[in-house]
């Protein structure tokens, strides 16, 4: 099992803490695993992604080239990243902040052929549970029903050692809507 990750938004969306979270849960399975942030100096508003990478083997370099999946939260980091990595399995949208770019839909078609684009409405469920600041515990949901790398009681655990209770219950909300919304 290998998979790299690259996961990337705008900085107050949570994709650093996205990042951290699955790492997390993937060192608590006994896995090996990078975490490698990049966010722009303005930080709220900037530009925020990471590059992940979680192994059965022993991992020689955070950086990534071609990840085998992303996870992209709004349309500037989808029109920035999508031609710079070319991942190789899935490619998780947030349709609720992610804005369909005709050039770019035509280099998916060309370019990557069977990749598999999921598309979830992370900020509006994220909204409609009561906090649009858990959309990216939404997208984390939708990628283990996916891709199934990781253990929902794994992240419960870690969610139960980091925050009170109510962000706790408001998290794991994001995290099985997310999981049962996707197909």
């Amino acid at each position: 099992m290998y998979n790299e990750i690259f996961v990337a938004g705008s900085g107050g969306q949570g994709i650093l803490s996205l990042g951290r979270i699955i790492v997390t849960a993937a060192v608590q399975e006994n896995k090996y695993a990078t975490y490698y942030p990049s966010y722009g100096a303005e930080i709220r508003g900037g530009t925020a992604n990471c590059m992940l990478k979680i192994s059965d083997t022993k991992i020689y370099s955070p950086i990534i080239e071609n990840p085998s999946e992303m996870i992209i939260m709004n349309t500037p980091s989808y029109l920035k990243f999508i031609t710079k990595y070319n991942p190789q399995s899935y490619l998780f949208l947030n349709m609720s902040l992610v804005e369909k770019n005709d050039v770019v839909e035509e280099y998916i078609l060309k370019k990557l052929k069977n990749l598999n684009v999921v598309e979830v409405f992370a900020t509006e469920i994220a909204d409609k549970i009561g906090n649009i600041l858990v959309a990216n515990m939404v997208m984390l949901g939708a990628m283990i029903k996916k891709i199934g790398l990781l253990k929902i009681d794994t992240i419960k655990n870690i969610l139960g050692k980091k925050y009170d209770s109510k962000v706790i219950s408001l998290n794991i909300k994001a995290i099985e809507k997310g999981f049962d919304e996707t197909k």
